[in-house]
């Protein structure tokens, strides 16, 4: 019985010394915890007055195409020296000439039967007026319109006036034995050489393009439209290019890049069935600088950067593209140094900008420092930017920002 009892006892004193043991331990003492504030970039919000602009490209194309066709059969007897591509043409210049030897018989002819004609209707009229004599002598009170001879004379008349229509086509067809720049060109392509027949009313001879403008299609989204005031009314479109929306172009890229102004002249009237945007038609001026223009050549057929000015704001506010979070909202930093999140109105998105008319003050301090966790108004350290707009002031920062 004792080699039970006495085992227990011992296991209950020593349970009981370590219990008594624990209640004399004193707990350690707690510290509060520090909040860190995070560091973050900021801006102060300053309204201005901005002109929106919108982005686009496009190809130069010349304003006004014609393609020459040979009007009249022949063989092709004169090429004018000119009439090489990327040359240029003045208005009425002639670049192809067809052999004019049959055309200039048949304008004989028909001078010929136009002098026939003439002499036709003097003898019918002369006999029309002694008709008339005769009848009076003989006492016809009502003679007939043939005992007159009227008749003859319609047809006399008639045979004029057919024969005179004649000598004009011939000396028409004459004239187009000459094919003529029908305005001031350059000269695209020429298909015909020296000795070539060529068939009335056949294929095409050449093809020149104007020089005084050229045109840009430059597709834009609704989005796009809605920031423009183009001019797609009859009495926009008529008005004078001081009064329509300035366009600036750029050709190429660097410091080699040219650059040039116009307007933009109308909006196209159908939406592209595959794109669904919807082409403004910028107007360039003396495109291939032939004239006193302080610039590059703009080639036909280059592709170009388009800039077009769009509508006029009072009071906006640029601010970085990084300071956006989500679609319509901002974070800007209170007085505590607090950061609370803001719903704006953003009317563009430019490359690294964007342009907000609602939701903000002057002076508001807007955070540029994106943040992978966000608490409404935790405590942050707020670090102005002097040049917002300069590249990557995205975040110095730690304890949650983002890098």
């Amino acid at each position: 019985m004792k080699k039970v009892v006495l085992p227990l006892l011992v296991l209950a004193l020593a349970i009981g010394g370590m219990v008594f043991l624990f209640s004399l331990r004193q707990p350690p003492p707690s510290q509060p915890l520090e909040r860190v504030p995070v560091p973050v970039l900021f801006m102060e919000a300053e309204p201005e007055a901005l002109t929106l602009e919108v982005e686009s490209q496009g190809f130069l194309q010349p304003a006004r195409t014609a393609r020459l066709a040979a009007e009249v059969g022949g063989q092709v007897v004169e090429r004018s020296p000119r009439a090489e591509s990327g040359d240029f043409v003045e208005e009425g210049e002639v670049l192809v000439r067809i052999d004019p030897r049959d055309y200039e018989a048949a304008v004989a002819e028909a001078e010929a039967a136009f002098r026939s004609a003439e002499a036709e209707l003097l003898r019918a009229e002369a006999d029309a007026a002694q008709a008339e004599a005769d009848l009076r002598e003989t006492g016809v009170d009502d003679p007939s319109p043939l005992a007159r001879r009227i008749p003859q004379l319609e047809a006399a008349r008639v045979g004029v006036d057919s024969a005179k229509a004649a000598l004009q086509l011939a000396r028409t067809n004459l004239a187009r034995t000459r094919i003529r720049a029908p305005f001031a060109a350059q000269v695209a392509s020429v298909s015909v050489e020296v000795g070539d027949v060529v068939a009335g009313r056949g294929g095409e001879v050449a093809r020149v393009q104007s020089t005084g403008r050229a045109e840009i299609p430059l597709p834009l989204s609704r989005r796009q439209l809605a920031l423009l005031q183009l001019p797609a009314t009859p009495a926009a479109i008529a008005r004078p290019p001081a009064e329509k929306p300035r366009v600036r172009l750029t050709l190429g890229t660097g410091p080699d890049a040219a650059r040039a102004e116009g307007w933009i002249d109308r909006l196209e009237g159908t939406v592209d069935e595959t794109t669904r945007l919807r082409n403004a038609v910028a107007l360039l001026p003396d495109p291939l600088a032939l004239g006193p223009v302080d610039r590059p050549a703009f080639p036909f057929g280059s592709f170009v950067e388009a800039r077009i000015e769009g509508r006029s704001l009072e009071r906006a506010f640029r601010l970085p593209a990084v300071a956006l979070v989500g679609e319509d909202r901002v974070r800007v930093i209170d007085g505590q140094s607090r950061l609370r999140e803001r719903e704006v109105r953003v009317v563009q998105r430019r490359g690294g900008e964007i342009v907000v008319t609602e939701g903000l003050a002057a002076g508001d301090r807007v955070c540029l420092t994106p943040l992978e966790i966000f608490v409404p108004g935790m405590e942050v350290a707020p670090e102005r930017v002097e040049d917002p707009f300069a590249a990557g002031p995205t975040g110095r920062t730690a304890g949650g920002a983002g890098e």
